[in-house]
């Protein structure tokens, strides 16, 4: 790794863990954000997002949910472990930096 993307690795490595995501876990995510950036890719995890609320799996909820499409409801915002978790595009996305 570039010293820049051991300093984005480290940022996310924090942000996950202050999330609620163990530290291997985490690291795991964050070795894969490593390897999207390489190639380009724009698809991004919630983990990444301003719009995340809560502490862990269970816990977590969409506060962007009506763009995102997440929901009719903001009682139904809540987010499954697996969602957070995985690359993709939406439209309620917001980088945190």
């Amino acid at each position: 790794m570039t010293g820049s993307e051991i300093d984005t690795f480290t940022a996310w490595l924090i942000r996950f863990t202050g999330k609620g995501v163990n530290h291997t876990n985490a690291e795991q995510l964050a070795d894969k954000l490593v390897a999207r950036d390489r190639q380009e890719d724009d698809r991004r995890h919630c983990l990444e997002c301003l719009h995340l609320a809560g502490f862990g799996a269970g816990s977590w909820r969409c506060k962007n949910w009506e763009q995102a499409g997440i929901a009719i409801h903001a009682r139904d915002s809540a987010l499954p472990g697996d969602l957070v978790i995985t690359l993709q595009r939406c439209d309620g996305f917001k980088a945190i930096n």
